[in-house]
């Protein structure tokens, strides 16, 4: 068993996934219509079981419900390096990369204002910045 979506409220179906893809390097893994004015769409890094649906107009679905910490943690081999690549590519940083005693951390906000945790694990590198 393991978890195969997970869903993400989002304001811009269209521009959350481009935003996964061009940004963040991730796949369209789904794109199919579900009734009148809906579609499934789902995005996930490559090789990845766990997916986000992009969901906007579904059940629990509010512009409120858009944006804010998603609860959601990235793991990554250096969250400095990682910070370097997503910065360049224009993603923003609620939170510049540090190191915890757990590891490295950082949070960045995608297109629809969600933010995500991004860890590595201890020892990290040190930021190029």
């Amino acid at each position: 068993m393991y978890i195969s979506v997970v869903s993400l409220f989002v304001n811009d179906v269209d521009r959350a996934a481009d935003f996964y893809v061009q940004k963040l390097g991730w796949e369209k893994t789904m794109d199919v219509p579900m009734g009148e004015d809906a579609r499934w769409v789902t995005v996930a890094p490559s090789h990845a079981q766990t997916s986000f649906t992009l969901s906007k107009g579904s059940p629990g679905w509010s512009p409120e419900k858009v944006g804010g910490f998603s609860g959601v943690i990235l793991e990554t081999d250096d969250v400095f390096k990682t910070h370097d690549e997503l910065a360049k590519k224009g993603v923003e940083f609620e939170e510049p990369p540090r190191t915890e005693p757990w590891g490295g951390w950082a949070m960045f906000k995608d297109s629809e204002g969600n933010i995500h945790g991004l860890h590595s694990p201890a020892p990290v590198g040190v930021s190029s910045n």
